[in-house]
């Protein structure tokens, strides 16, 4: 995956403050972003919703608008 430098310095700061299963869901959203033709792939920035990507994926209410993916579901499915 390649992300802009302003994404990198986000995610490098905040990800000791996430579960490694926060991480690991926020990598396959991430994933599944950046196949998606609504993203600017040089700014990582969704022109569906306007949001930066490499952060937003990280939330665990956020979801995508086209639904390609729901908020997190953690602790034996309920969200957090």
């Amino acid at each position: 995956m390649k992300l802009d430098e302003e994404s990198r310095d986000w995610i490098g700061k905040n990800l000791p403050f996430f579960s490694p299963e926060v991480k690991a869901q926020a990598l396959e959203r991430l994933k599944v972003c950046q196949g998606c033709p609504r993203l600017t792939p040089k700014i990582n920035r969704c022109e569906e919703c306007g949001c930066l990507m490499p952060a937003k994926v990280f939330f665990k209410g956020a979801s995508c608008p086209l639904g390609k993916w729901e908020k997190m579901k953690v602790d034996n499915g309920r969200e957090k």
